[in-house]
């Protein structure tokens, strides 16, 4: 589970509530009709202007949104590769492939795949720059689909409004629709502004920071390959796989690996 996600919805939702009852009736702010207008045209919109699997990515997304994300242990990939380049450098690029089976990350199995395969290394980095891009390319579509949700819900509140403003101008003579019809005119307005800033715009960036982690994952996964194809020293390896993390990260490296060393020699 997602706690931030989590927290920021449920403490978002209870503070709306609370400051409703604080001022009123909380009952007064549930309208089934509204609701039908706002989310039910949002959605709709949605899937006139993108793809099924666009909008079902996307909505799929909206789910694991409060689902734990995927970690990504940069450390422990960068490790892996600079004992990956070892092995290559001492025993050849051969010795490999029997530990292919061992690498737990489909993606670098693959790239070290085409190094033992002595595949040339301009095609293996199209291949996998392909790859990267591709991922890339779907992240941002699913990103502008919870973009484009979060723009419309507030105009379907919109209508709403001029759905209720019609209903109430069409039946002045009748008191008793005048309260239903401004009812339904306010709580669309209000139900669209909540949900693209408490839900689907906060959705949006949620996937385009999981989307982050996942392409810097990847494209230290592809460089590291590249960089072993080429024969790189494995310290010239470490030193320009550490130049993606920020400085932190990078002194945490060196000094666990310092440690490593110091244990091995002793």
């Amino acid at each position: 589970m997602d706690n931030n996600t989590l927290i920021g919805t449920i403490a978002g939702a209870l503070l709306i509530i609370v400051g409703i009852k604080l001022t009123g009736d909380l009952g007064i702010f549930i309208s089934i009709s509204s609701m039908f207008i706002v989310f039910g045209g949002g959605l709709s919109a949605m899937v006139v202007a993108y793809s099924y699997d666009t909008v079902r990515n996307a909505l799929t997304m909206i789910k694991t949104a409060y689902l734990a994300p995927r970690e990504f242990n940069y450390m422990k990939l960068i490790s892996s590769i600079l004992m990956t380049a070892d092995v290559a450098r001492k025993e050849g690029i051969l010795a490999l492939d029997s530990r292919i089976a061992e690498v737990e990350e489909p993606f670098m199995a693959r790239g070290l795949q085409m190094v033992i395969d002595g595949v040339d290394i301009k095609v293996i980095e199209d291949i996998l720059d392909t790859e990267l891009d591709s991922r890339a390319n779907r992240h941002t579509d699913v990103k502008a689909a919870l973009d484009f949700l979060a723009s419309v819900i507030p105009a379907f509140g919109m209508i709403g409004t001029i759905i209720g403003l019609v209903g109430l101008l069409g039946n002045l003579d009748d008191p008793s629709s005048i309260g239903p019809n401004m009812a339904v005119a306010l709580i669309t307005t209000f139900y669209g502004a909540v949900a693209a800033n408490l839900l689907f715009i906060p959705y949006g960036k949620k996937m385009e920071e999981r989307s982050k982690a996942e392409q810097l994952y990847g494209e230290i996964i592809a460089r590291g390959c590249l960089f072993i194809a080429a024969g790189v020293h494995p310290r010239i390896i470490q030193e320009r796989l550490l130049a993606f993390l920020n400085e932190k990260a990078r002194v945490t490296f060196n000094e666990l690996h310092l440690s490593e060393e110091l244990g091995q020699g002793g």
